[in-house]
């Protein structure tokens, strides 16, 4: 049975035919032809999520979708657990309704897509170069919902207008993660003294995948005492869910186009 939190991914690898259904009740869905978005965008996006971001019915998209398949399902069986928790934040926060317009850094993505790229990469450049008292504003064609969790996790905030079909996402950080991020850098720059051996990696002549198979291969080699310094040419986000996997963090700053120092260091409780 599909269910609302399914990965999109995941049902279109064991049931094809359902990606028919999707391009059926909304034409956003027509980007999952486009092997790169699909291999992206669908590997992070649940079945409510997609319904949310195409504006559909979560409840008849889960009955269209479970039909196909063949799932004799009853109705009021998924009635019962369609989302009833959704509350819109119509009010605009104080933040976004008085900060000086030269404060508001914009980023529209609609272009992007139109390439067939996965605007993941730039937005993340984007909210890098974000300072504290300064706004990110996402233009985009739908609602990016999956984005609205993974730059809370970096201490942003959020306030979504949609107009004409367009959407307008801001995205700020308000002063207690302001504070906690300030304190977290400190923290880390303190840490850094304390180790006594460094290891330095430059991977920046290597072509993907190598310099995270390289970085992989060294991490056996950094302890608690040991500090790995490497050399890249752009900021590794894949590589971060890996090393959060093995007990690792990092930390990546820009020296200059193509040239990011990234220092990774094994967590002191992992």
């Amino acid at each position: 049975m599909i269910t609302k939190d399914l990965k999109i991914s995941k049902m279109l690898s064991e049931h094809p035919q359902t990606l028919d259904v999707l391009i059926k009740v909304s034409p956003h869905f027509k980007k999952l032809n486009n092997k790169i978005l699909r291999k992206t965008f669908a590997s992070r996006v649940t079945v409510e999520q997609a319904a949310s971001i195409a504006g559909v019915d979560l409840y008849n998209l889960l009955f269209e979708l479970n039909k196909i398949i063949n799932i004799s399902t009853e109705l009021e069986k998924i009635q019962s657990k369609k989302m009833n928790n959704e509350e819109t934040k119509n009010q605009k926060p104080n933040i976004i309704d008085q900060i000086n317009a030269e404060k508001i850094r914009q980023l529209d993505v609609r272009p992007i897509l139109e390439s067939g790229v996965d605007p993941f990469q730039n937005i993340m450049a984007a909210v890098k170069e974000i300072k504290d008292d300064e706004v990110l504003l996402i233009i985009n064609s739908f609602e990016p919902i999956p984005l609205y969790s993974v730059l809370a996790k970096k201490g942003f905030e959020h306030w979504t207008e949609k107009e004409n079909g367009l959407f307008r996402i801001y995205f700020y950080k308000n002063k207690e993660a302001v504070q906690n991020d300030n304190s977290e850098k400190q923290k880390t720059s303190l840490n850094e003294t304390d180790y006594k051996n460094v290891i330095e990696l430059d991977v920046r002549e290597l072509v993907p995948p190598e310099p995270m198979i390289k970085i992989l291969e060294t991490l056996p080699q950094v302890d608690e005492n040991t500090l790995l310094l490497v050399h890249h040419h752009r900021e590794p986000m894949m590589l971060y869910p890996k090393l959060e996997e093995r007990g690792y963090e990092a930390v990546s700053n820009k020296i200059e186009e193509n040239y990011y120092k990234v220092v990774i260091t094994k967590k002191r409780n992992a």
